[in-house]
């Protein structure tokens, strides 16, 4: 009987092949070693290629670093609640709750919490989905009549998100997470609680 030979694969599906790979061995890279002690030739070893296809589909070191941050960022897209319901503060607490889970994970804290801000800026993170979405739920939080107030619920949202970022970053910091997760829940939950006190 003849054997069937694999269909070979496009030259799309290989440059896509390429581009994950590179792509895989980065997010590996700046996990373990951080933004500045990983070099563009470091990931290209990593993955067995040369330098070129790097340059070609991302252009530059802070670049591919800028796709790897998205590519770990849809997975906080993926722990916030899509549907509020009826209760809006449960759905905030499971989000936050599902994004502190992330933390476990060693290179999603170096590259998102710690390398994220610094390399990439603030502008970055406030205009991406992440932050848009995040600051959905804070605003869902609140009542009509708050919202009514333009300055004061921006205010809002912006004091808890920021709060959000830096107890997010002590936990990535913590020398013992599963405390750190317990505290960072705990503070944010009780400031969502009290934010009534402040909305009216």
């Amino acid at each position: 009987m003849p054997k069937t030979s694999k269909p070979r694969r496009t030259q799309a599906e290989r440059r896509e092949q390429s581009r994950q790979a590179v792509l895989d061995s980065a997010c590996k890279l700046f996990g373990e070693r951080g933004y500045a002690d990983t070099s563009l030739e470091d990931i290209c070893a990593d993955c067995g290629l040369t330098i070129r296809p790097v340059y070609h589909y991302f252009g530059n070191k802070k670049s591919l670093f800028a796709a790897v941050n998205e590519h770990l960022s849809a997975r906080i897209m993926e722990t916030l609640v899509d549907d509020l319901g009826d209760d809006p503060d449960e759905a905030m607490r499971q989000s936050w709750r599902a994004f502190l889970d992330l933390c476990d994970d060693p290179g999603f804290r170096r590259i998102v919490l710690i390398d994220g801000p610094n390399i990439l800026g603030r502008a970055q993170w406030s205009e991406s989905p992440v932050y848009v979405k995040a600051s959905e739920l804070v605003g869902s939080t609140q009542s009509p009549r708050a919202a009514s107030k333009k300055f004061r619920y921006n205010l809002i949202n912006r004091v808890m998100m920021g709060a959000m970022a830096e107890a997010a970053l002590m936990v990535a910091e913590a020398d013992d997470i599963p405390m750190a997760k317990r505290e960072a829940e705990h503070l944010i939950m009780t400031m969502f609680s009290r934010l009534g006190d402040y909305s009216d």
